[in-house]
């Protein structure tokens, strides 16, 4: 949905997810907040226009201030807040600099978390965006579908293992390049990668690539914006180069140009993605990867009343 350099302390911000706009902000003391975006006095929109007063937001329509619970603590006029004056919250979380909102069809509190990865000492993710017309379930099927790893990307996936616990579905693979073509990030080296997914919107990849002897982490997070697009955000940092870890501004040069080869080489399948279908019952070949695995595993993050892939 975001990252930690897109709000720091005092930011407001609009996102859109799941059809509506969801505001993000962050007070003065570091809390991170999501509510949806109507003050309930007028209905003036919080983030066009509102502000952050210590760890409260303010309505830019009549000065309303709002604490982080969502309660209304006060208003312009001096006047007594109105009884049950409140926001409603979103579930947010923060894990190595990027944010995270749950959403649950019918409105279940979180039962899984994504789990944080060490980062001390690590430069922010850079990261890009693209909005597209997909499903975010087919973003990350795609790290599996080894079939289209030769024809689209000129790289070829071998060693793939996969194992799953709960919410986290874990894929080993070593990519490596086929002859011909362009040759993408991962293709001139070879890489070795651990990718661990949860739930149908978060995907992160370790990767090492041996000739250079780095340590990188790439991350795939689509978004879903309305019922026919997402936002596809891809980030990724450098750990190492050379078994070290590079100086800070090193490694944000290196991070951004990673990023960039990689998101070029992504951008390969958005044409892809965009203008397929989904077929419920693909005629799969030998090769193509576990993605009927994959699908059945995903099943588990839908309930009764969300939309699936179709």
């Amino acid at each position: 949905m975001a990252f930690r350099d897109e709000l720091p302390p005092g930011r407001v911000l609009a996102r859109r997810f799941l059809g509506e706009d969801v505001v993000l902000y962050r007070t003065r003391t570091g809390l991170l907040r999501a509510v949806r975006p109507f003050c309930p006095h007028l209905g003036a929109h919080l983030a066009h226009g509102g502000r952050i007063e210590g760890d409260d937001i303010v309505c830019p329509f009549h000065g309303f201030a709002f604490d982080p619970s969502g309660t209304c603590v006060r208003t312009g006029c001096g006047a007594p807040p109105p009884p049950n004056a409140q926001l409603t919250t979103w579930e947010v979380r923060e894990i190595d600099s990027v944010i995270l909102l749950w959403h649950h069809a019918q409105g279940h509190p979180p039962d899984w978390e994504v789990p944080a990865t060490p980062a001390e000492g690590l430069c922010a993710p850079r990261h890009v965006v693209h909005t597209l017309n997909d499903h975010p379930q087919d973003i990350l099927e795609n790290g599996i579908d080894l079939g289209h790893f030769p024809p689209v990307h000129n790289i070829a996936g071998d060693n793939l293992r996969t194992r799953y616990t709960g919410n986290e579905m874990v894929i080993n693979l070593d990519i490596n390049p086929v002859e011909g073509g362009h040759v993408g990030l991962f293709g001139a080296l070879g890489a070795t990668l651990e990718m661990r997914l949860y739930g149908v919107g978060f995907a992160i990849a370790r990767t090492y690539i041996p000739k250079l002897r780095a340590r990188a982490q790439l991350w795939m997070l689509p978004t879903p914006i309305d019922p026919l697009h997402i936002e596809l955000r891809i980030a990724g940092r450098i750990e190492q180069v050379l078994d070290r870890r590079p100086p800070a501004p090193v490694a944000r040069l290196l991070s951004t140009a990673m990023v960039l080869f990689f998101d070029h080489d992504v951008s390969k399948d958005l044409p892809i993605w965009t203008n397929k279908t989904y077929l419920d019952r693909p005629k799969l070949i030998k090769g193509d990867g576990p993605i009927m695995e994959y699908r059945r595993w995903a099943r588990q993050f839908y309930s009764e009343r969300s939309p699936q892939v179709s």
